[in-house]
């Protein structure tokens, strides 16, 4: 019996079902991704393009993460705005007609639309998308101004004592104003607008609106004008409270340009953060095909290599499988 002569076979058996299963593991993994599994071999040790490519990728990457947050932002908030220009605008409307009807439950009508709308404008500023909050400024994790009952409330104590329009208007432009109590209690975010967003290398996107833009400020002040023109507690006289409706109204409708004008500078954004996302998708397509041509595989070749090489496998099996048994019939 020839014991190493079977071992010396055995052994050869075995080198070679090792070799040939790596060569499988290898092709696997060519197929699947497209990619040979050793770049480095297939470069012939010479990584320089590959690494520059991949730096390429990577960056793209970021700045595709980019893109997405921007357009999601600029989207929520046009949402926001176009909300908040089409209630303001409807009940503009309605106000103005208060010099055409002054009677007392008519007027009290008018101030409880307006503090329906007033609510939901409020509401709309804190909005809160992917758990965050998008006129907060770079305090995401709050709302942005107090809810509508709180900023009457302190509307309220402000307007105590006035009686006519002019008192009105004068204690108004001071609580809405620069340094006011909307700015200073009213408003809960960040002063701080957030940071530029690195869409590409050459483009930034500055996605920064915060509830104490002076576009806000111009739509809330007629709004709670409106809704406390008939409150008992301040005892406004019928014919004041006709002027502060209708005055509400006028100033509302007048509000609407600037509404227009900050979408409109809105949308420009959009347009511009949708452009820049094509040429990165664009770039990145051509970046992906030249690490394509340095590292990429035949997958079709790879495919009928794996099946040939599975074929010598099962051979090389079967070979061995009757090997042992002959080596099994001679010790016998």
């Amino acid at each position: 019996m020839d014991v190493v002569g079977d071992m010396a076979r055995a052994l050869v058996l075995r080198t070679n079902q090792v070799r040939l299963r790596e060569e499988m593991d290898q092709l696997a993994v060519e197929i699947s991704t497209g990619y040979v599994k050793d770049p480095a071999r297939h470069l012939d040790g010479d990584l320089t393009g590959l690494q520059a490519i991949d730096r390429s990728l990577a960056r793209l990457d970021a700045f595709r993460v980019a893109t997405t947050e921007a357009t999601f932002l600029t989207s929520s908030m046009q949402t926001t705005l176009d909300e908040i220009q089409s209630r303001s605008e409807t009940v503009s409307q309605t106000l103005i007609a208060a010099e055409l009807t002054p009677n007392g439950p008519l007027l009290a009508t008018m101030s409880e639309d307006a503090e329906n709308a007033l609510g939901q404008i409020l509401n709309g500023l804190n909005r809160n998308v992917a758990g965050r909050f998008l006129f907060s400024g770079t305090a995401t994790d709050r709302r942005a101004v107090q809810g509508v009952d709180l900023v009457l409330n302190d509307a309220r104590a402000a307007l105590a004592g006035a009686t006519t329009l002019t008192d009105v208007e004068t204690v108004l432009d001071t609580f809405f104003g620069a340094g006011g109590a909307y700015e200073t209690v009213t408003y809960e975010g960040s002063n701080t607008g957030l940071a530029p967003m690195q869409l590409s290398d050459t483009e930034t996107a500055n996605v920064d609106i915060r509830a104490t833009d002076p576009v806000f400020r111009e739509v809330l002040k007629p709004l709670v004008m409106a809704t406390l023109a008939t409150d008992s507690t301040l005892g406004f006289s019928q014919d004041v409270q006709v002027e502060m409706l209708a005055k509400a109204g006028r100033d509302l409708l007048g509000a609407q340009q600037n509404v227009v004008e900050l979408r409109a500078s809105l949308g420009a954004l959009e347009a511009r953060v949708e452009e820049t996302n094509t040429r990165n998708a664009a770039e990145r397509t051509a970046t992906g095909m030249a690490r394509l041509d340095l590292v990429g595989t035949d997958q079709y070749e790879a495919a009928s290599r794996y099946e040939s090489i599975r074929g010598q496998l099962e051979s090389l099996y079967a070979i061995t499988v009757r090997s042992q048994r002959l080596s099994l019939a001679e010790f016998l």
